[in-house]
């Protein structure tokens, strides 16, 4: 439910949804930018590594089991402007306590932060899906597009800080202080009564039922894409440093151009969808996803190679959530609709990491993006439940 706006308070409304998304995701991915120093500083295997990363998706998946009945009552805004900046000073701690080798509170913060991004994360997806509803265009891929600036950002950071050999305690700082300040400057600019549903009158007791078949089909997509982002952010530089035989600083440039793959599908991937419809916009870029996810196992010491397949996997992921969950947010009760698809993306952060790690020790790093192109095909099955609407 929103109230009336003016159009500048809408345009307002966007940019502060984009600039919440550019920051969102910053600081942590200056921190998987140097996964290989924190699996060293952590003392432990692929497969421990992986399990570390599994208490964060334990987190999200609790938040995300309360997030839609917390909308539905207070609305986005306090969420966003409570976790937000706890999501920031989380990470800052996760950096001191990697660097500090205290692996077992490392696990009890990633359960936190996991909680509060699920939490902060459906929110700003919501903001994002009533501003689409707003203004009748497909604006998601758009928005998180800036997400992926901001991955990108931070990735950047991460390389300079592996080449500077800047302590991981302080590889986050500047990005995290933003963090923690940005939504006490933008939350004038957000609705108040965003995803708060409104009272059932008299004439009208009848609860709406939300749930549907195809709400499970597009969070088998998204779980599927999910899947194969997040082996990027965990795999992907330990992949390339270990398989290509090349430095930490090296495997942060693929990674860098992993998340430029991103931006740019995302960027432009709104005008894509409403051209030929999200089903279709899905199918395509799925498809491109596999080939470069089978590009970067093969293509072995060969670091062209692995940038090509590092940027064609990143546009194969891009719209997976902006379009699975914009299609989600579709219709009645969009906050409980897209809490339960985004539940299916944050599984995936909570079933991958383990598994992935797993097949890693027993494979081979590099064979298991094979693995990752299998998801992206299933993905890619399943796209046509997003529809084929075009606007």
């Amino acid at each position: 439910m929103t109230t009336e706006i003016s159009a500048k308070q809408v345009r307002n409304w966007h940019v502060s949804i984009v600039l919440l998304f550019v920051f969102l995701g910053a600081g942590w991915t200056s921190i998987t930018t140097r996964m290989p120093l924190v699996k060293e500083d952590l003392r432990v295997t692929a497969t421990q590594l992986g399990l570390i990363l599994l208490a964060s998706g334990l987190g999200s998946l609790v938040g995300l089991n309360i997030v839609g009945r917390l909308i539905a009552r207070w609305g986005t805004k306090l969420w966003i402007r409570v976790g937000y900046p706890l999501i920031g000073a989380n990470i800052l701690l996760g950096g001191y306590l990697i660097q500090n080798h205290f692996t077992l509170v490392y696990v009890f913060s990633g359960i936190f932060a996991g909680f509060i991004m699920g939490i902060t994360d459906v929110s700003i997806n919501v903001d994002g899906s009533a501003l689409e509803q707003k203004t009748g265009r497909t604006l998601m891929p758009r928005m998180h597009a800036g997400y992926s600036i901001g991955t990108l950002i931070g990735a950047g950071f991460g390389s300079l800080a592996a080449n500077l050999n800047i302590p991981l305690a302080w590889t986050a700082v500047p990005l995290c202080l933003v963090q923690i300040v940005l939504p006490t400057i933008l939350s004038k600019h957000l609705p108040a009564t965003t995803g708060i549903e409104a009272k059932h009158t008299e004439a009208a007791k009848a609860p709406v039922h939300w749930f549907s078949f195809t709400l499970v089909f597009l969070g088998l997509g998204i779980l599927c894409m999910t899947v194969a982002e997040g082996a990027a952010n965990d795999w992907l530089t330990l992949g390339v440093q270990a398989g290509y035989h090349t430095t930490g600083a090296n495997a942060g440039v693929i990674f860098s151009i992993f998340f430029g793959g991103m931006v740019v599908v995302r960027f432009y991937g709104g005008h894509l969808a409403d051209r030929i419809g999200k089903g279709n916009a899905l199918k395509l870029v799925a498809a491109v996803g596999v080939a470069g996810a089978v590009l970067v196992a093969v293509g072995a010491n060969n670091l062209v190679l692995a940038g090509i397949g590092a940027s064609m996997w990143g546009a194969g992921v891009a719209l997976g959530f902006p379009l699975f969950l914009s299609a989600a947010g579709e219709g009645e009760n969009s906050a409980k609709r897209v809490s339960f698809v985004a539940s299916w993306g944050y599984g995936a952060f909570l079933c991958g990491p383990p598994l992935l790690g797993f097949v890693a020790d027993h494979i081979g790093m590099l064979n298991m993006f094979f693995v990752i192109a299998g998801f992206l095909f299933l993905a890619l099955l399943v796209s046509g439940a997003a529809g084929s609407r075009k606007n």
